[in-house]
């Protein structure tokens, strides 16, 4: 609309140019041909020249405005582009940001916020969404104790999401023109509290684990050297229990260092060509001398083309391994445990499964079933030699080789539990 204004002015100056230059023609023309006399020429054309001028300046200033203009237009899309770069930019952090103003209403948020927080938080107070008192004091820290940073104030929302919430005044605002504004940047650390809080139960479950066959030894220990030091029946009896104590620490033992070890090596991706059926045939050989004490057979199904597959020979070894002997120590007595392997219907992938016919486990303990020292029955477990640690390193060996243990169970129906291998 401004264009087509200036343009019709423009076109409107041009036009009265014209014709008074024709009337100046005009009037030379009269003048050479004795139709006017010489005093009223002069008169008249003082007053076109004057017209003239008095349109050039016109012109002129007329051009000086649409230049300024021009100007104003360019300096606005600058800034306005600088803003549209720099919302862009904040949308595209992955971690949520707020600006908020000197009323506590929260003037910009990025995506990340708005997943957040809900997507309707603009205009809005602050203080409806971060109820913390701290986070409050930090943000009236800003706009009325004149600070520049107030610190790191940590904010857990409803999902147990954690955050480490840094609020500072941003740079440029705070002066006679601009007024102050607060942005609340949030670095989330969920996942840093999770595996800290991993791993002080990693050493208290360690400990105890380790303290209760150590406690056992040193009490038989002072018990030979005392009561029972000329007891020769009791002190076999003792001495029975403490190799017995003292090789469940030993497992216990191999059972962490093998977990560390497969940890250092979780990101060395496997090279290896493997037999499956070959692996499997020599686990359930291994397997038959747990499964034979308690009557237990095992039933085995490999597809044709479902043998060859990339993997850690002796990281699968451990992983056929600990699952056959867990369901043959945990399944019923007298009855069966399948082991199978079939191609999957992509073919790129070879599915092996061990299914037991044994007493199931219940839903709320399938989650949890791979974590460290984790045990539906403590008590059975123990008494079976586990060190609850075989699952946890079937999870990581298995995270390695780029799949994830699937289990699957129902009280009463038995347990499945399957993985994938890349085949080769």
């Amino acid at each position: 609309m401004e264009k087509m204004r200036e343009s019709a002015g423009i076109q409107a100056l041009l036009s009265e140019r014209t014709i008074i230059i024709v009337l100046l023609a005009l009037l030379a023309f009269f003048w050479s041909v004795d139709l006017v006399d010489s005093v009223a020429a002069l008169f008249v054309f003082v007053i076109i020249a004057s017209l003239l001028l008095r349109l050039e300046f016109k012109k002129h200033r007329m051009a000086l405005k649409l230049r300024a203009t021009e100007s104003k237009k360019l300096e606005f899309n600058k800034h306005g582009g600088i803003k549209s770069v720099r919302a862009n930019t904040l949308n595209a952090v992955p971690l949520p940001i707020l600006i908020i103003g000197e009323d506590h209403r929260i003037s910009f948020s990025n995506q990340a916020a708005n997943d957040l927080l809900g997507s309707d938080i603009i205009n809005n107070d602050v203080y409806l969404y971060l109820r913390k008192s701290k986070i409050m004091k930090a943000i009236k820290s800003i706009f009325e104790g004149g600070k520049k940073h107030a610190g790191v104030v940590r904010y857990t929302n409803k999902q147990k999401r954690s955050f480490d919430v840094t609020i500072s005044r941003v740079s440029g605002t705070g002066g006679d023109d601009v007024p102050t504004q607060a942005m609340a940047f949030f670095y989330e650390i969920t996942s840093m509290l999770q595996t800290e809080q991993m791993r002080v139960d990693f050493v208290a479950n360690a400990s105890h684990e380790l303290r209760t066959p150590l406690s056992s030894l040193i009490g038989f220990i002072e018990t030979l050297q005392g009561p029972a030091k000329d007891d020769a029946p009791a002190q076999e009896r003792f001495l029975g229990i403490m190799q017995s104590e003292a090789e469940r620490m030993v497992r216990l033992i191999d059972d962490l260092l093998s977990l560390s070890k497969i940890e250092m090596s979780r990101h060395e991706v496997p090279e290896t060509i493997v037999n499956v059926e070959t692996m499997i045939q020599s686990v359930l050989l291994t397997a038959s001398k747990v499964a034979k004490e308690r009557n237990i057979e095992f039933s085995c199904e490999i597809e044709k083309k479902a043998t060859k597959a990339i993997a850690d020979p002796d990281q699968l070894m451990q992983v056929l391994l600990n699952l056959c002997i867990n369901a043959a120590k945990y399944a019923d007595r007298e009855s069966t445990v399948h082991v199978e392997a079939r191609l999957s219907k992509t073919r790129k992938f070879i599915n092996v499964s061990i299914r037991d016919e044994g007493p199931g486990i219940s839903k709320e303990h399938l989650a949890r079933l791979t974590e460290r020292f984790y045990r539906v029955d403590n008590a059975r477990s123990r008494k079976m030699g586990g060190t609850g640690l075989g699952l946890a390193i079937v999870k990581h060996i298995l995270l390695r080789h780029d799949s994830m243990l699937d289990v699957k169970s129902a009280v009463g129906k038995g347990t499945t539990f399957s993985f994938k291998l890349r085949r080769a």
